[in-house]
């Protein structure tokens, strides 16, 4: 049987007007089939991840918020100037189950149930080419009580040679209590910006901060950490919106605006990209006059040579290295309820997370791995 995807190497809408246009942009690309199957499906479970044939068919799962299920919160391809970061290209964070590592169409998951089993964990970044990301406990829906004398991880990276986790800095490093957690950070390759939070009787407190190592991120252990290992100094909301808000789209890179140069100025959209150097991604803005905003994750300066940019229904903006140029196409439609995500590129193979979801809470979740050189094949013959 075929399978389906949507592409487009251009878009043309003469006749119509720009209001029109701008609605149907992402919607009217033309439906492509492919006699070899150019993408594979997989779900995600407490013991792994498991290929399926649509996602609808992955065994069903009880509904929970979606800072406690299983899914893919982050996701990146590694820096193009990464010296350590081993065979793997690309990376998946799986919250409360571990790490994917992907190696063009190879598929490694690494785990540790002492960190990921308790605890939320979110926002991939690198720090010398390995992989970092932060661990917390979402306060309202996960009420199990501390571990008491443990130092609570903060950072933590992967070490893909070892394929093991290490604690880099804990809350207790950050002078911070069994009240306090950290809800988000913008780590821009020098200096981490991060925001907290205390829930203190019938309201929430919330405090900011800036810290920077005083050696490679990755050389940091908690039990050997002291106030001479890194500068300290408080911050404002206002620091913290400065550089965690998102951005008017007019003030992107020109990378990312020329990636989705045909979309009219019309059309609603949030984008959020990594600009290839490992740090905290950025989120750009365009109002546009559409009624819905739709969301999307773009990266830049893949490994592979490759920019792209993937909206939550399916439509990809891709740019390939060799030559610049730019094409668009949609992956398989999902069903009702269920949108796409993260997105990282290994090798030839872009992967996309998807999720059904139900408002808050996430049911079954995994990703689509997309075969580009195929997919490139068939534009470039759809054009001839």
């Amino acid at each position: 049987m075929a399978a389906v995807l949507a592409l487009s190497t251009a878009f043309s809408s003469c006749g119509k007007d720009k209001k029109d246009e701008a609605r149907n942009e992402i919607s009217d690309l033309q439906q492509v089939s492919f006699v070899k199957k150019s993408h594979k499906w997989f779900y995600l479970s407490p013991d792994g991840f498991n290929e399926v044939d649509l996602p609808q068919h992955a065994p069903q799962v009880m509904e929970q918020p979606w800072t406690e299920a299983i899914r893919i919160a982050s996701a990146a391809s590694i820096p193009t100037d990464a010296a350590e970061g081993g065979d793997f290209q690309a990376y998946a964070l799986v919250n409360r189950l571990g790490l994917l590592a992907f190696s063009n169409d190879t598929i490694k998951l690494f785990t540790d149930a002492s960190y990921f089993s308790k605890l939320t964990s979110d926002s991939l970044v690198f720090s010398g080419g390995l992989p970092v990301f932060y661990l917390y406990k979402s306060s309202f829906f996960n009420s199990s009580d501390p571990d008491d004398g443990e130092e609570r991880p903060f950072l933590l990276d992967f070490n893909p040679r070892s394929g093991l986790f290490y604690p880099l800095v804990s809350y207790q490093n950050l002078g911070m209590d069994s009240e306090e957690e950290i809800v988000g950070f913008f780590w821009n390759g020098d200096s981490w910006t991060c925001a907290s939070k205390r829930r203190k009787e019938q309201q929430i407190e919330f405090k900011y901060f800036i810290w920077q190592p005083l050696m490679n991120l990755t050389d940091l252990n908690p039990a050997l950490l002291s106030s001479d290992s890194f500068l300290f100094k408080g911050a404002t909301e206002d620091d913290y919106k400065k550089i965690s808000m998102p951005l008017l789209f007019s003030s992107a890179p020109e990378r990312l605006k020329s990636l989705i140069s045909s979309i009219p100025s019309e059309f609603s959209f949030y984008v959020t990209w990594r600009d290839g150097s490992g740090s905290s991604p950025k989120n750009y803005y365009q109002a546009g006059k559409g009624s819905s905003t739709l969301n999307a994750k773009g990266l830049a300066q893949t490994e592979s040579g490759f920019d792209v940019i993937v909206f939550a229904d399916g439509t990809t903006y891709l740019r390939t290295g060799k030559d610049g140029s730019i094409s668009a196409f949609r992956l398989p439609l999902l069903q009702a309820g269920y949108s796409y995500g993260e997105v990282a590129v290994a090798g030839q193979y872009l992967i996309v997370a998807w999720e059904e979801n139900n408002f808050y809470k996430t049911k079954r979740s995994g990703f689509i791995q997309i075969d580009l050189e195929e997919v490139i094949k068939k534009i470039e013959k759809q054009g001839k």
